[in-house]
């Protein structure tokens, strides 16, 4: 593949980026991040060019993006700019998903009604824009519900309630997060999650890799880790593929990564929600461990307008373990005095990295934003990678004043 001289907007800077970003550079391509530089994030210093743009605004995105001379659009990681993304591809020609695509995994309302008008299965749910939307609703739904903002990810804007007052105070939070006049209410399904990666070029789907999930519960359960391969029966499988072929093909989803949350409940698989972009907290390096290819560089030839199949072509035949957990206090609140690993690394331990740095301040874990750091490794078996991870824990040294 020619990628040298080629010109590469990456849209956004935070550490979700860094990955996406260090590749580009290595592929010889010039990496421009698009952002605005409040908070210092780490994809700043790594940059070639830094354009100054607010990536949730799509016109102001694609505006800045026709004097860049570009070659191609991207992003990892983050949903935030995203319907920028898609728009700025569709009006300058670029690879990527499109306008409409993008809108519609944007907004979970609008994603969950494709979803159900296409016979996928997922939860039942409701647009609620009032209390009186809301009563209705409730009379309609067991408890206990889960109250969404629509146009957040992860799991910002999303509340559990277990009775008819904390879904009142649920609604209200997630009509103070959201920047929309609606959230969705929907029905509460027990079960175990778990999410999957996928990659679809020229309407092919080229993979569905299932990954396992390790959540932590705060307001509701917040992804803390993954792995791969995940140990579930064939017909989870085949239910997952399935789904999410579909999802794919309901959505318009075309030339982009595919970010997929999954629960099982009874033995059936129902669909959370899906994204036109790969998944945050090391899924990326984790797909790239699974196959044996850097899938950073699957994401950056197609944005580019290449052909990704070349880079696929040259997978393992067979798939390997890997193993990404996150960092954090539970219920530590105060200044990070020390962090450091005083371990060894060796050819299985991928990446020991730290977020933060002494003087910072450090709150109880309720989000993404609140973690310390991470740890990937790979392996033999999901087994060996854990008693690794947990060697590596016993190594770092995190003191809170």
């Amino acid at each position: 593949m020619m990628t040298k001289s080629k010109r590469l907007l990456i849209i956004g800077a935070g550490r979700g980026q860094v990955g996406l970003i260090k590749t580009a550079k290595e592929m010889g391509i010039t990496a421009i991040v698009g952002t605005t530089p409040y908070n210092n994030p780490p994809g700043i210093k790594l940059a070639d060019e830094i354009c100054e743009m607010d990536i949730s605004n799509q016109d102001e995105v694609l505006s800045k993006a026709k004097d860049l001379k570009l070659d191609g659009i991207a992003t990892s990681c983050s949903d935030l700019g995203l319907t920028a993304l898609g728009k700025s591809c569709e009006m300058l020609s670029l690879a990527g998903l499109n306008e409409n695509a993008a809108e519609l995994c944007q907004d979970k309302l609008k994603m969950k009604s494709v979803l159900m008008d296409n016979g996928i299965s997922t939860a039942k749910f409701y647009k609620v824009s009032s209390e009186g939307d809301l009563k209705q609703a409730l009379k309609n739904l067991m408890l206990p519900v889960i109250v969404k903002a629509t146009d957040l990810q992860g799991s910002k804007g999303i509340y559990i309630a277990y009775s008819v007052e904390k879904a009142y105070e649920a609604f209200r939070n997630a009509m103070f997060d959201t920047k929309r006049n609606y959230c969705i209410i929907e029905e509460f399904l027990e079960g175990w999650e778990f999410g999957a990666q996928s990659f679809v070029y020229n309407e092919e789907v080229l993979f569905v890799m299932p990954h396992g999930d390790d959540t932590f519960m705060s307001h509701t359960a917040i992804p803390v880790g993954h792995h791969v391969p995940l140990n579930c029966s064939e017909d989870i499988i085949k239910q997952t593929e399935a789904c999410v072929r579909s999802a794919i093909k309901a959505l318009g989803l075309d030339n982009c990564a595919v970010n997929v949350d999954f629960i099982v409940k009874d033995g059936k698989v129902y669909m959370i929600e899906l994204t036109g972009r790969v998944g945050a907290n090391c899924l990326p390096e984790l797909t790239s461990i699974n196959f044996g290819i850097n899938y950073y560089q699957m994401i950056i030839a197609m944005a580019l307008g290449e052909n990704p199949t070349e880079i696929w072509a040259k997978r393992n035949k067979e798939t390997n373990a890997g193993l990404a957990c996150m960092l954090f206090s539970e219920d530590g609140n105060g200044t990070l005095k020390n962090i450091e690993y005083t371990g060894i690394k060796d050819e299985d331990i991928l990446e020991v990295t730290f977020f933060k740095k002494p003087g910072d301040e450090i709150k109880g874990f309720k989000s993404s934003k609140d973690c310390l750091g991470q740890v990937i490794v790979k392996g033999k078996s999901k087994e060996e990678c854990e008693k690794k991870v947990e060697q590596i824990k016993k190594r770092i040294i995190i003191e809170i004043s």
